[in-house]
């Protein structure tokens, strides 16, 4: 049986920030998608933000820029992995679609996740994400 660094209940609290943060972004709702980060947090991939107003600020144009689609993303394989009593390090798969309202969405990209997440005020809180992708549909 594997043993996990990550507390039990860790691993649950940061469990439930990967889905807040999946769930905020799809809806577009930015400043939910911005309080899964902390305060200086940053997110890279193709595109670099940092700090929670950019972060705020991308999210708002990323929903602009679906138009009418709906968005749905899903992380697996979940890996954490303890450094010390307040960072974590993450790493799950991103499997990312879009869908036009009352059809069944597509696939637009792939990829993986590597985080870095912080305790702050005994919540737990990306500080860095990392996507690299495997591919996006054009």
């Amino acid at each position: 049986m594997q043993k996990f660094s990550v507390a039990p209940a860790d691993y649950v609290e940061i469990l439930n920030l990967y889905a807040a943060y999946n769930l905020a972004s799809d809806a577009g709702d930015a400043e939910w998608y911005a309080s899964c980060f902390t305060e200086d947090g940053e997110q890279h991939g193709t595109y670099d933000v940092k700090g929670r107003a950019a972060l705020v600020e991308y999210k708002k144009k990323d929903f602009a820029a679906r138009a009418h689609l709906y968005r749905r993303h899903w992380n697996g394989s979940l890996h954490l992995e303890k450094i010390d009593a307040d960072t974590i390090r993450g790493r799950c798969y991103l499997f990312g679609y879009n869908g036009d309202p009352g059809t069944l969405p597509y696939m637009t990209h792939a990829g993986v996740y590597t985080d870095t997440i912080k305790r702050v005020n005994g919540e737990w809180k990306f500080a860095e994400r990392r996507l690299r992708f495997d591919g996006v549909l054009k």
